[in-house]
């Protein structure tokens, strides 16, 4: 009589990643307006628009999740929806980092 052990798939980590929400300019922000989200890193920034959307509903009520631009730096590039989160945060970070939400969306 053999012995099986059942291992289960190894977890992607998490991480938290706070989202600081733009002034009208673009450039400024205030301290109220940065919450943080949990989230796996094998998911792709398409479902944190989603997320954004939800904590932020009474201002992108009007906007679709596909028009919420995120940056990684101020004045930077806007990130991809369907790039991978590990593809920007491939190590480990502490808290910390921060994804900037344009408040002028898309149109």
């Amino acid at each position: 009589m053999g012995f099986y052990f059942l291992q289960s798939p190894p977890k992607m980590a998490t991480i938290n990643l706070n989202y600081v929400l733009l002034n009208n300019d673009n450039k400024t922000y205030s301290e109220d307006e940065i919450f943080t989200i949990e989230i796996s890193k094998d998911k792709k920034y398409e479902l944190v628009k989603d997320m954004i959307k939800n904590c932020l509903a009474l201002f992108f009520n009007s906007v679709l999740s596909t028009k919420i631009c995120l940056s990684l730096f101020l004045g930077g590039h806007v990130i991809k929806p369907m790039c991978r989160i590990s593809e920007d945060f491939p190590n480990s970070l502490s808290d910390g980092v921060h994804i900037y939400i344009l408040s002028s969306p898309k149109k």
